[in-house]
């Protein structure tokens, strides 16, 4: 049985010096003037029962707040902001200098301050391998060797091990837009894996899905994810055609998943239907699983490709920009989840 935690300190209430009880109650406080509720730690008093207010215990708690504000708004809590750096194995100078912020920058955000939207963005993106890569990219001029060293490190460290880069090894894509991380592939380097395990998934749970509803599948679910998490589940980058939004070097990409074993194309009336034959595992966490059936949810309210091609044609998305240029996720995700949201609702 575990023993009881205490805390000696001293009761008003009783005017003494007593063993307070630690226990665990639900609690409020306003955090950038919203009402934030989370598991306070408080001290009570083993004589009088009243809580205790002791800095010790309330130090703790303000960050405990803190914490869960920033899991409510998808932010990085301080704890997770510190234990990124540790796991590059970098001192906050080395860090800072990586991520192009300024030192006291990250010291505040390790101490409890909220990280920003675009730190946060970053922050998330180095928090993966792919992130990390391409930031390295891009700023290793600017690192020590020692520096680039570690982040190659944490790189290898996040880099699952499965058959998946293989198979698409003989795919280059150097496309800039799928290269680096920017408002055109949603903030998340071109995964060629990921888009094999979403088209899987959503060739899983759409009726019919032909080419053309694959296009807008795929739009949707990555417009939707770079909505709710300010990244896209893909790295895609999407542009206007005439019959909607359609992924950047669509055919190659469908070409890459055909000779890989992921998909087979199935003639089927007047077109193909995507078929999955082999679903890769592991590449997708239960949320972006459960965003992906909420997609295909939504794809499976249209009776053909024309009448989602035609609900696309309605979005700014579509009606704002010119063939063959390029979707802006970051002035357009906020409608194209309002959209989904209303059909689901009617």
């Amino acid at each position: 049985m575990n023993a009881e935690k205490t805390l000696n300190t001293y009761c008003p209430e009783c005017d003494c010096e007593v063993d307070a009880r630690l226990e665990y109650r639900t609690e409020t406080l306003p955090v950038k003037g919203e009402s934030t509720s989370y598991d306070a730690e408080v001290a009570v008093c083993p004589c009088c029962g009243e809580a205790i207010g002791d800095s010790r215990v309330e130090e703790g708690n303000l960050r405990r707040a803190y914490s869960a504000y920033c899991a409510a708004h998808g932010l990085m809590a301080p704890d997770e902001v510190k234990e990124l750096r540790n796991s590059y194995g970098l001192s906050l100078r080395e860090f800072s200098k990586f991520l192009g912020f300024g030192e006291q920058t990250i010291a505040r955000y390790e101490a409890g301050a909220i990280p920003d939207d675009s730190h946060n963005t970053m922050l998330k993106l180095v928090s993966t391998a792919e992130g990390a890569a391409s930031l390295l990219s891009v700023r290793e001029s600017q690192l020590s060797a020692r520096t680039a060293s570690a982040v190659r490190r944490f790189i290898e460290s996040r880099t699952p091990l499965s058959g998946l880069a293989a198979a698409f090894a003989a795919y280059q894509w150097p496309t800039q837009e799928m290269v680096t991380p920017s408002g055109r592939n949603g903030f998340r380097s071109f995964s060629m894996e990921r888009v094999a395990a979403v088209v899987c998934e959503l060739a899983a749970r759409c009726k019919d899905l032909y080419k053309t509803k694959l296009q807008k599948a795929m739009f949707f679910t990555d417009f939707l994810c770079y909505a709710r998490t300010s990244r896209s589940m893909t790295g895609l980058a999407y542009a206007h055609a005439n019959y909607g939004p359609v992924m950047d070097d669509r055919d190659r990409i469908v070409a890459g998943l055909q000779d890989a074993g992921f998909v087979e194309l199935t003639e089927k009336g007047w077109g193909e239907v995507v078929v999955p034959t082999r679903c890769p595992e592991g590449v997708l966490s239960e949320d972006e699983v459960r965003l992906v059936d909420e997609v295909a949810d939504f794809v499976n309210t249209f009776g053909t490709s024309s009448e989602i091609s035609s609900f696309s044609h309605e979005l700014d998305a579509w009606s704002s920009t010119d063939s063959g240029q390029f979707i802006e996720y970051d002035s357009n995700a906020e409608q194209v989840e309002a959209a989904i949201a209303r059909r689901m609702a009617g």
